[in-house]
């Protein structure tokens, strides 16, 4: 995922070049796809470690239709529901991770993670509100959409089947209870106030 979020990210700096925004935008979205570059560095030097021999990127297949959408609406919507809704998740989930992990190791790579996609999230969500401010009320009304969808993709989640997985917590890895969990702070304390906002 860290790997994959280095092309999402590089994507996202043309995409801002080819709408005209601020340069200080596209210079956090190039430094954020550097941090992922180490973010992906850092996971394959854990698995590494945890295989006994090394584990490295495979080739990244490229969707041609993740190449397409530079119109503000249509970066506007992608950053709200990968970049706000779901860099802020990384954060937290990276941040619970590290509260489980037992190797220092592995709870050091959490934190760094934590600490670099909250810094993702915080540039996601000050696009938006510059593309919200150019776009006015048609891109207001794309967000408030995407953000619904947002929320009612989440509320349909299965409820995790009862696995040995929690034992993979002392190793950074959460369970799917505790993802869930996190989603629903995310839903709860991040994206309602958001819809309510854009509602008024």
């Amino acid at each position: 995922m860290e790997h994959a979020s280095v092309a999402t990210l590089s994507y996202f700096s043309l995409q801002l070049l080819a709408i005209g925004a601020p340069l200080s935008l596209i210079e956090d979205a190039l430094r954020a796809a550097l941090d992922e570059v180490k973010h992906a560095e850092l996971c394959f030097s854990l698995a590494t470690t945890y295989a006994g021999r090394a584990i490295g990127p495979q080739p990244l297949s490229l969707d041609e239709h993740a190449l397409s959408g530079c119109d503000l609406q249509s970066v506007a919507v992608g950053t709200a529901e990968k970049g706000c809704v779901g860099e802020t998740i990384a954060a937290l989930e990276a941040e619970a991770a590290a509260a489980l992990a037992e190797e220092s190791a592995v709870r050091a790579v959490q934190l760094r993670i934590c600490d670099d996609e909250s810094r993702h999230a915080e540039l996601a969500w000050r696009f938006v509100r510059w593309a919200e401010q150019i776009g006015g009320a048609a891109v207001r009304a794309a967000l408030h959409a995407a953000f619904q969808r947002t929320l009612e993709r989440f509320e349909v989640a299965t409820p995790p089947e009862p696995t040995l997985e929690y034992r993979l917590e002392a190793h950074g890895i959460l369970s799917e209870r505790r993802k869930q969990a996190v989603h629903r702070e995310v839903m709860n304390e991040v994206v309602r106030p958001v819809l309510a906002e854009l509602s008024s």
